[in-house]
């Protein structure tokens, strides 16, 4: 039966088709479907459920290594990661958010012979961006392991190789957007589960046999296989071609990168102020940065399921509809609905089973982190409502307005970390999350209010204020340390908020009249 399925994941990869009807026949099931919630329900199903198989293997791998690196090892893989994030930030032109609107625009309108040059320039300037960014983090390794490392020059050898590691992810990036601008997105899916097990396989093994010495190697290997396998599903599509030295195609990226440095510096800020929190918010203890890291996957990582589909299938959806006022608010606050309805019952599950779930993905060193997790719930919560606000700014090209949210939103962020940490430890910092949060939804929604006037339907709110009471109450009471009360409390809530996502799914979409249909015939 694996081998069957298996069989079935890589044939579906490796099939190469025509162009041109693949084109025609998903631009026809676009425009059929992308106004309905059965459509945003499926796509966020696929991914979710993409998602869900990559928690589970992430439920091993983070006991594993949880078991093996301890917390300090966690702390010092988070800071390795960190320290790839900020420097691919500082070197990939924005081309990932750029070039997926670019070659989006270019699909709708069907020039086929346009949108191949476009994704060779892209291809092009990716190459670029992973040779820069490698070059960059070999010159500065004994620089980066000073500022985040308290001057220790222990770690400047591993720094060295880290440049490998940040030379893939400009490729990766490059892949995934032209799978994402030419809506294939079943194969992006099922590269992301090959994505899943090859991190698997090459991070195991060698934390066993290496321990902490081993992480730099296992963010290497990890990174090129997400690499190739971008690699070898995109060119499926569109044959590899780069001109790294072609003053026309160099010059036609111009586009790309005026557009994309505002986002490349929104993305710089996001990496820094995360370096700046490890640094002075957590005073730089690699295990109480694990804790951090811990409780912040917690909510962020395998909450964030449900996400997972917006980048993929929602942006493309929306910067098609970003000069109509009245689809684009349609379309924003469809996805919205989507993202509580599906968000709240699994944060009151979340909740509730916070101890059990600490103790099944990392160990009970990591206990800490349970009242941080709980108290950063409203962090997803009202994620939920941003995120597909947010995504307006990059779906019209507005990227001065996307950078100067996202920095205002990080020193905000930063300040409000620090106190809570310094006043409140780990606890604080789940609750700093969550005040956070709270901050970029009333600033996204006021400023893109007046700006792109945006509006929440007052279903969309009816929808969002009763699950909030839900998950409030469920916080509140799990966080009074009764068992009793905590579970007399939370299974009626989560009932509850079942109830309310059963009965709008039942009305806006066809998903539970199939699913009677389906249980109905097998009965």
């Amino acid at each position: 039966m694996k081998n069957a399925v298996a069989w079935q994941v890589m044939s579906h990869i490796c099939c190469t088709f025509d162009l041109r009807n693949v084109m025609d026949k998903e631009r026809r099931e676009v425009r059929e479907t992308e106004d309905s919630y059965d459509h945003v329900l499926k796509y966020t199903g696929v991914f979710g459920g993409v998602q869900g198989l990559k928690i589970m293997v992430d439920v091993v791998r983070n006991k594993l290594a949880a078991l093996l690196l301890h917390r300090v090892g966690v702390g010092l893989n988070a800071m390795f990661m960190n320290i790839g994030e900020v420097v691919n930030s500082c070197t990939n032109f924005g081309i990932g958010f750029s070039s997926v609107q670019r070659l989006s625009e270019l699909y709708e309108q069907g020039t086929e012979e346009e949108l191949r040059r476009m994704v060779g320039v892209v291809r092009t300037w990716s190459l670029w961006s992973a040779w820069v960014a490698g070059v960059l983090c070999l010159s500065l390794s004994r620089m980066l392991g000073r500022y985040y490392f308290s001057a220790d020059e222990s770690h400047t050898l591993e720094l060295v190789f880290l440049s490998l590691y940040v030379a893939s992810l400009p490729i990766e990036a490059g892949e995934c957007s032209i799978l994402k601008g030419v809506r294939q997105l079943r194969r992006i899916a099922s590269v992301e589960v090959l994505c899943t097990f090859s991190t698997f396989v090459f991070t195991i093994p060698i934390f066993f046999v290496l321990g902490l010495r081993g992480i730099v190697l296992s963010l290497i290997l990890c990174g090129w296989a997400k690499a190739i396998l971008h690699l070898w599903v995109s060119t499926r599509i569109f044959r590899y071609r780069v001109h790294p030295f072609s003053r026309k195609v160099l010059t036609a990226g111009r586009s790309l990168i005026t557009r994309g440095i505002p986002y490349m510096l929104a993305a710089i800020a996001g990496s820094m102020t995360t370096a700046v929190a490890f640094s002075y918010c957590l005073g730089g203890a690699t295990d109480e940065i694990g804790l951090y890291k811990a409780g912040y996957g917690l909510m962020v990582t395998y909450a964030g399921m449900v996400f997972v589909a917006v980048e993929a299938d929602y942006f493309p959806r929306l910067s098609s509809v970003n000069h109509d006022v009245v689809r684009m608010n349609h379309t924003i606050n469809q996805q919205i609905d989507v993202c509580v309805l599906l968000m709240a019952p699994l944060l009151i599950c979340f909740v509730m089973a916070m101890p059990w779930i600490v103790r099944l993905l990392y160990s009970h060193e990591f206990l800490p982190v349970v009242g941080m997790a709980q108290s950063a719930v409203f962090y997803m919560f009202f994620s939920a409502v941003t995120k597909p606000v947010a995504y307006t700014s990059l779906a019209k090209g507005d990227s001065l307005v996307f950078l100067a949210a996202e920095c205002l939103y990080n020193v905000v962020f930063v300040c409000i970390l620090y106190i809570g940490y310094h006043r409140w430890g780990v606890l604080g910092a789940g609750v700093a999350l969550s005040c956070a949060a709270l901050f970029d939804l009333v600033m996204i929604c006021s400023f893109y209010g007046a700006l792109y006037h945006f509006r929440l339907r007052l279903s969309s709110l009816r929808l969002i204020v009763p699950q909030g009471v839900l998950l409030l109450a469920v916080v509140l009471t799990s966080m009074c340390g009764s068992t009793l009360l905590k579970y007399s409390v939370g299974l009626p809530c989560f009932a509850l908020s079942m109830l309310i996502t059963w009965r709008l799914l039942s009305r806006q979409s066809q998903f539970v009249l199939r699913l009677r249909n389906k249980f109905g015939r097998k009965r």
